[in-house]
């Protein structure tokens, strides 16, 4: 029996923003990417920590993992016990590392759970969930992540899609997808995406990351024209599919 997968956007903004940093959160189970304001937005609908067994953070720039450490404190604050899976791009364990030092004084040793990190490439598996990676263009190394597991979900990070990334988003049922700005190096924008959408046969394009100084109405109705099933989710705002 099929069962629906549950999707909530903690936050869907770029770095600078008054939306949060770019956050989704798969089945109360999976987190995309961990950003400055992710904490917070947890802590805003009362979310136990513990349930979040697998962390995926795309890239190393702050607005996708800054929030880690104070996530990882907070875990052991509430008495933690179950392992928590954090999975990434190369370097990420040392960036944690450093980064929860550098925070809290701690190591993962005074966290009292166990916590495994694991630079992917290619696959990865956690219970019925079936992940797929693919590099995006970007300023630094950056992953596009496709889950599948009744249904698949796509989430692209920063940057441009590559044809690997559009390899493993093939049929999405919804595609998370930069819309950052026109004419930025490493970054995707409203028409990207649409096009991206389209190449990958994906059902549904949600746009995040959604530049502060943009004004998105007129880009949206034009991007319509080409792929109806598009749209912009507000924080905290949920889906199923």
């Amino acid at each position: 029996m099929n069962r629906e997968m549950k999707i909530l956007f903690l936050g869907t903004g770029e770095a600078f923003s008054e939306r949060a940093n770019t956050s989704i959160l798969i089945d109360e189970r999976v987190l995309l990417d961990c950003g400055l304001t992710t904490l917070q937005q947890l802590m805003r609908i009362k979310f136990k920590l513990k349930r979040i067994e697998v962390i995926f953070i795309s890239h190393l720039h702050a607005d996708h993992y800054f929030s880690l450490p104070s996530f990882l404190v907070t875990c052991y604050e509430e008495s933690r016990k179950n392992t928590l899976n954090i999975i990434g791009p190369i370097e990420i364990e040392e960036y944690i590392r450093n980064l929860l030092y550098l925070a809290y004084r701690k190591n993962f040793d005074d966290l009292n759970f166990k916590i495994n990190i694991k630079n992917v490439r290619n696959s990865y598996r956690f219970e019925d969930y079936r992940f797929s990676f693919a590099p995006m263009e970007h300023s630094v190394p950056c992953l596009a992540v496709s889950i599948k597991r009744d249904g698949r979900v796509t989430y692209t990070g920063d940057g441009i899609p590559t044809k690997e990334v559009i390899k493993i988003a093939k049929n999405s049922d919804l595609l998370i997808a930069e819309a950052y700005k026109e004419n930025i190096e490493g970054h995707s924008s409203i028409m990207k995406s649409v096009k991206f959408a389209k190449e990958s046969n994906s059902k549904r394009l949600a746009l995040v990351h959604i530049s502060r100084k943009e004004i998105i109405d007129k880009g949206i109705k034009e991007a319509k024209n080409i792929f109806p099933n598009i749209f912009i989710p507000n924080d905290l705002d949920f889906i199923e599919i």
